[in-house]
């Protein structure tokens, strides 16, 4: 009887090692400070005259508990900006079915009917000139003398030709004389009605129906 050997082959198993990706940072937090001190004590000469000096081991400690406050500090300016902004927001909401005076150029013409306010640095004799989303002028409206101040002035809706325009958003500019024949300083507003608030990169807009109005454009909130 033969006798077969088996022969067994050693089975290699491979090890692999991994190496933690490490990211680069712009930054310098608390324990990058300490690593950075760390690795300077390693390094340093004790022969040097520097390396023995002990108020720099001083300073250095000095420096990185000024790093940890001023870090202490953002996070929490960070935490307060976002109470604060939560807060504004919420006051904000109550301002939905209020009436905002808004400046600008622009004003709403619906069924029929617009309204404005002109505000002029002294009295002068007005003059608006009306034009549509296409730049082309559609109404010219003499106001004549008007006192100096705010004057709500009022438009139907008609063109030149007496002809109803359609609804929509229409632009004015004034034109302004005064007795001695030079030109006053007058801005523009409107009334709205605040149909709704938004928050966006920190900023705050309302709207009203399709149309949406910086806050820092407000000039006045009437309840």
């Amino acid at each position: 009887m033969q006798t077969g050997m088996i022969a067994s082959s050693p089975t290699t198993t491979a090890t692999t090692s991994s190496s933690a990706a490490t990211t680069p940072s712009n930054t310098l937090d608390s324990n990058s400070f300490l690593q950075l001190l760390v690795t300077q004590l390693q390094n340093q000469d004790p022969t040097s005259a520097s390396s023995q000096d002990p108020t720099a081991m001083v300073q250095q400690l000095t420096s990185f508990s000024s790093l940890q406050q001023a870090q202490d500090t953002n996070s929490l300016l960070t935490g307060l900006q976002g109470q604060m902004s939560g807060l504004f927001q919420t006051q904000s909401a109550g301002l939905i079915g209020a009436t905002a005076q808004v400046s600008g150029s622009q004003f709403n013409l619906s069924s029929g009917a617009a309204s404005m306010n002109v505000n002029l640095a002294a009295a002068a004799n007005v003059t608006l000139t009306v034009t549509n989303a296409s730049g082309q002028v559609v109404a010219t409206l003499p106001e004549g003398n008007l006192k100096a101040g705010s004057n709500a002035l009022a438009w139907n809706g008609k063109d030149a030709n007496g002809n109803q325009l359609p609804d929509g958003t229409y632009n004015v500019s004034v034109s302004a004389t005064g007795a001695n024949g030079a030109a006053v300083t007058a801005t523009t507003s409107m009334g709205v009605t605040v149909t709704g608030v938004g928050f966006q990169n920190g900023a705050v807009s309302i709207f009203s129906g399709n149309n949406t109005y910086n806050l820092s454009n407000v000039l006045e909130i009437d309840a």
